[in-house]
């Protein structure tokens, strides 16, 4: 019998993988991890001025010739619909950071999930659970109002009701919610930000509709009471979603994107997030900021400070030598990672990351890779259900807009973090 903790005290209908999978341990740690106040204020503030330059960098790549967003991997289909503007004028609203702390516990940048961010339940939700349980500070508090009033303002700028004077009437626009529902955490997510949103915009018609449901024609996206989608949030990948197909063969992701192009929706996130999403993104904006011309004095100083070293894959014969990790431009959790020695003209795998389930991670074939400087990290220990163990930090850092918002952590035993990895709470070291 596992021992009471924090654990027994969130809310199984909110979040609904607590035991995950087949897993033998439950999905959170039970012990929480401490830093004092000023980490917290750092990683924020690193967040927000690395957004603020990978905006400036993803001008480059909507105004640059068709060729160099194909080079970059970018689907073809995808690229007529990378400049349509959006009612934010951001490439991405709800987006996330993820750091790794090196040898000298300093955090290093290694990732943004631009399109479709996971892990909102465990920081804005789970993590205030455990400080309260714990009885400590939590370094989230009050971020919860803060994702509710950022959904409102969607909700607001892109399905308000529409108001007939002369009939004294209120036309609906439903906010739709969507993602294949039969993925628990990605239905646990999708719900969770519907009902902030509820919560934000109470007389607002938001509602949820699987993308197994889903259907299109010329007007857009039609519901079962004869209305169509107004907006659309979809935790669905852009990279993926271009390439579906309807059962008679017709191209389901061009036809859907014709649609947002013509005004019929609004998508959150925009397609556009899927300039920032691709991994060769970071060697585009760390090839810029080494250049000087591009980016302000103190813009290069901040990405040489934060982001890890990101290179092309074309550029990789020319680095010195040493450990680097190579990336897969479309991989996610893990999976098609490797560590790679160079020395001299040779390169050697040394690791290659095996997540448990490779086969149900569903991604883009990449036809491209970027590398980055492999970070040495500091080993910590955790209680999990069946013992302590020690094990490797990924640290996150969300945006709504250009505005830094909640924390996270997940503890992987493996130094570089896959479906393996837990949920870490986060407290603020007591002074």
């Amino acid at each position: 019998m596992t021992k009471e903790s924090y654990i027994d005290a969130l809310d199984p209908t909110i979040f609904t993988y607590i035991q995950y999978g087949d897993y033998a341990d439950r999905y959170p740690t039970h012990t929480v991890q401490t830093f004092p106040q000023e980490f917290y204020d750092e990683m924020r503030a690193a967040s927000t001025g690395l957004f603020r330059v990978f905006c400036k960098a993803a001008q480059v790549l909507q105004n640059a010739p068709d060729d160099f967003a194909r080079a970059m991997d970018l689907p073809r289909e995808l690229v007529p619909y990378l400049r349509v503007p959006n009612a934010f004028g951001l490439p991405t609203w709800l987006s996330r950071f993820d750091f790794v702390l090196d040898a000298k516990g300093r955090i290093r940048m290694v990732e943004i999930n631009a399109d479709t961010p996971c892990f909102i339940v465990e920081s804005f939700y789970a993590n205030g659970v455990a400080a309260e349980y714990h009885g400590r500070r939590n370094p989230n508090a009050g971020m919860q109002a803060q994702l509710r009033d950022f959904l409102a303002r969607i909700h607001s700028r892109l399905a308000a009701p529409v108001a007939n004077l002369g009939c004294r009437t209120l036309t609906h626009r439903p906010f739709v919610f969507s993602c294949f529902d039969d993925y628990p955490e990605d239905l646990a997510t999708t719900l969770f930000l519907l009902h902030l949103m509820q919560e934000g915009t109470p007389h607002g018609d938001i509602r949820f509709l699987s993308f197994y449901e889903m259907e299109l024609d010329a007007h857009g996206i039609p519901l079962a009471d004869n209305l169509y989608t107004s907006a659309l949030y979809r935790l669905h990948p852009m990279e993926i979603l271009i390439d579906e197909r309807t059962a008679d063969g017709e191209p389901l992701g061009t036809m859907f994107l014709d649609l947002y192009k013509a005004g019929k929706f609004a998508l959150m996130n925009p397609p556009e997030a899927i300039l920032l999403q691709n991994k060769s993104f970071m060697a585009l904006v760390y090839a810029l900021a080494r250049t000087g011309q591009f980016f302000t004095p103190a813009e290069c100083a901040l990405v040489e400070g934060y982001l890890v070293p990101s290179y092309f894959e074309e550029d990789f014969d020319a680095l010195r030598d040493g450990t680097y990790i190579r990336k897969e431009i479309w991989g996610r959790e893990g999976k098609n990672v490797r560590l790679v020695e160079k020395c001299g003209e040779r390169a050697a795998t040394v690791h290659e990351k095996r997540p448990d389930n490779a086969d149900e991670i569903i991604c883009r074939t990449s036809r491209a890779a970027m590398y980055q400087d492999f970070v040495r990290q500091p080993r910590f220990v955790h209680t999990v259900d069946s013992g302590t163990i020690e094990g490797f930090l990924t640290l996150s850092c969300f945006m709504l807009f250009d505005t830094p918002s909640a924390v996270g952590a997940r503890f992987s035993p493996a130094e570089i973090a896959g479906t393996e990895a837990y949920f870490l709470p986060l407290v603020v070291e007591e002074s």
